[in-house]
């Protein structure tokens, strides 16, 4: 019997969304693998989308040599240029993400970024043991289905959780008082600092945190000036 499980059986066997396989990831509940047995990152997913990107921006640029006149500016003007900003945003996404974990990670909010995370995993591996534990259970009891979602569970899933609640709980709380303190002065705020921290006691990235926060601003304006930490 194999070890691993395809991730297009995965959903069969679950009968999971490809975007509900990208949450169960996200949890470190799966590890999506790639054809050699290693763990992909999100930045591994991002990398491989760039490079799509850009063979398909080569084979646009091919195209539009062959081309003159009107029918060459259309194609640079709605399919080239479009394409090379799209490309510039998804660079700028992977420098902000490199050294991101999936307990880390938040699906970017652009349809078209959170539709590739999900046909990319949907196209991994995953370990059997780590399907078999999310596989559907018909417990004897409510306490005994409870107690397994609880067995299975990571401590750095757990910490995570517990961090990021804890985070949104204090800016929550400080932007109720003072709705002008910008996004970037409350990532830096000390008692977010004390809170945000890994179980090795090193800390999470101010991605993490901003994306854990962000929701929660009252007036979350770009360009303002931040607000000096109390």
């Amino acid at each position: 019997m194999q070890d691993w499980i395809h991730g297009t059986q995965v959903q069969s066997m679950t009968q999971m969304t490809e975007l509900e396989i990208v949450q169960e990831c996200i949890t470190k509940s799966l590890t999506p693998l790639n054809d050699h047995g290693f763990p992909i990152r999100p930045a591994d997913v991002m990398v491989q989308h760039i490079a799509d990107l850009e063979e398909e921006l080569s084979r646009l640029d091919e195209l539009a040599w062959d081309l003159s006149g009107e029918e060459r500016e259309k194609m640079i003007l709605f399919q080239i240029e479009l394409l090379q900003e799209r490309l510039q945003v998804c660079k700028m996404y992977l420098q902000s993400m490199n050294s991101s974990n999936w307990d880390e990670f938040e699906l970017p909010k652009e349809r078209g970024l959170e539709g590739y995370f999900a046909s990319c995993l949907i196209k991994c591996r995953y370990r059997r043991e780590e399907v078999d534990r999310i596989l559907p259970k018909q417990p004897d009891s409510v306490h005994e289905e409870m107690s397994l979602a609880i067995e299975f569970k990571s401590p750095r899933s757990v910490h995570s959780q517990e961090c990021h609640k804890k985070c949104r709980e204090i800016a929550k709380h400080i932007w109720d008082r003072q709705p002008d303190f910008s996004i970037a002065a409350m990532i830096n705020h000390s008692e977010i600092i004390r809170q945000a921290r890994k179980l090795d006691g090193s800390y999470y990235s101010e991605v993490t945190i901003r994306n854990w926060i962000r929701d929660l601003c009252p007036n979350p304006k770009p360009g303002r000036r931040p607000a000096a930490s109390p």
